[in-house]
């Protein structure tokens, strides 16, 4: 069945925005444990417990995993292939779907993931969304008209953010609501804002519609803006498709909030954490939200660096880009709502910037930082798991 949609008549019509995001691939070497006490005495650390190494002359990023079958779905940026990699790094298949065919594509594509449910996969672009079976052949295919464009000029990188009601088949899917892009959302305070954050596919009307209303007391605080122009804020979020529940925050936000899908996303709790180092002015920004476990979350975030710092720094070493030192992120945990009182450093061999993977286990997976001088002829990969001493 083939479908096309228009923005639906209940929208507040936000406008059309676009988006253009320009992504490096870049490169972890190994890392030794990294962590701090918390207050009762219980060390949490990440790990390093494996790695991956997987041969291949191009650029490739690592997209989604799939449990059961230990694969991981990846993107090779130069031939724009599609790629089917085990855990020991092995390629097992190349697809390349890009044409005018029945089972192809010519959209600008922003996400793909495994159908972890149903078997096959799901390619997303701001106005297609692509079912393949296991063999790539094109089940569905849904063109819709958001109310905001998104183009990656690298191909897909983020994974699609899906979900189901009970005993549904096809998922309904976010179409401008991406972890870690701007959507072009104005601030909360503002007068012309959108009246919801979130538009998204229902498979059962064939339309789109809007949900999690844009009204302060439901949403994750937000932190004063360092200049003059009105806060955009950018949302950072997880996802559970076990339980339907949104874990969200902003950039500069100090609060997650937990929402259940099922229930027109209603705020089910509020929790709060505090940075060690955190400010507008240097930058700072919360970069992802880590569900380890049903009781135990984390926000990895960004401290910044103020420009005196960054100039003093560049002066010794002409190259240095705070968004590349591994020093200045930071991963905080909590554990039943509560904050663990340290902070866990990020490893320092891998790339920030890079895809970052939650795996199964309370586990990371994070690209190798390239040390060489030439181009790559590979990739590699480390996965910590988060411990403690109990």
């Amino acid at each position: 069945m083939h479908h096309f949609i228009g923005i639906p008549t209940k929208s507040c019509n936000p406008g059309f925005w676009i988006i253009i995001a320009l992504w490096v691939v870049i490169s972890c070497n190994k890392s030794s444990n990294s962590g701090e006490e918390i207050n009762d005495g219980t060390t949490y650390y990440l790990q390093k417990v494996d790695s991956i190494h997987i041969d291949r002359d191009n650029a490739v990023r690592l997209l989604d995993f799939h449990p059961s079958k230990n694969h991981f779905l990846a993107y090779e940026l130069i031939t724009e292939e599609f790629l089917i990699v085990d855990e020991n790094g092995r390629i097992l298949e190349a697809s390349y779907l890009v044409g005018e065919g029945p089972n192809e594509y010519n959209s600008s594509l922003l996400a793909a993931s495994f159908n972890q449910e149903g078997g096959g996969y799901f390619l997303q672009s701001s106005n297609e969304f692509l079912w393949y079976n296991p063999d790539w052949e094109l089940e569905e295919r849904v063109r819709f008209a958001s109310s905001i464009f998104i183009r990656f000029y690298s191909g897909p990188r983020l994974e699609v953010p899906y979900f189901r009601y009970e005993n549904d088949s096809f998922p309904h899917f976010f179409t401008n609501f991406f972890s870690g892009v701007n959507n072009g959302v104005r601030g909360i305070d503002e007068g012309n804002e959108s009246d919801y954050l979130i538009e998204f596919y229902n498979p059962g009307r064939e339309s789109l519609e809007w949900g999690l209303a844009n009204e302060k007391e439901l949403l994750p605080g937000l932190m004063e803006a360092a200049g003059p122009e009105p806060t955009k804020p950018t949302q950072v979020f997880a996802l559970d498709r076990k339980t339907n529940q949104l874990f969200l925050t902003f950039e500069r936000s100090t609060e997650i909030g937990i929402y259940d899908i099922a229930w027109n996303f209603e705020l089910e709790e509020r929790l709060t954490f505090k940075h060690n180092d955190f400010s507008v002015m240097k930058n700072s920004r919360n970069k992802s939200v880590f569900q380890f476990d049903d009781d135990l979350l984390g926000i990895l975030y960004f401290e910044g660096l103020s420009e005196a710092a960054t100039e003093s720094r560049k002066t010794e070493d002409p190259e240095y880009f705070p968004f590349r030192d591994t020093e200045l992120y930071h991963l905080i945990i909590l554990q039943d709502g509560v904050q663990l009182e340290k902070e866990i450093a990020f490893p320092e061999g891998c790339e920030p910037l890079a895809e970052i993977l939650a795996l199964p286990g309370r586990r990371l997976l994070m690209r190798d930082r390239y040390r060489g001088e030439d181009e790559p002829t590979y990739s590699t990969y480390s996965i910590f798991e988060l411990k403690s001493d109990i």
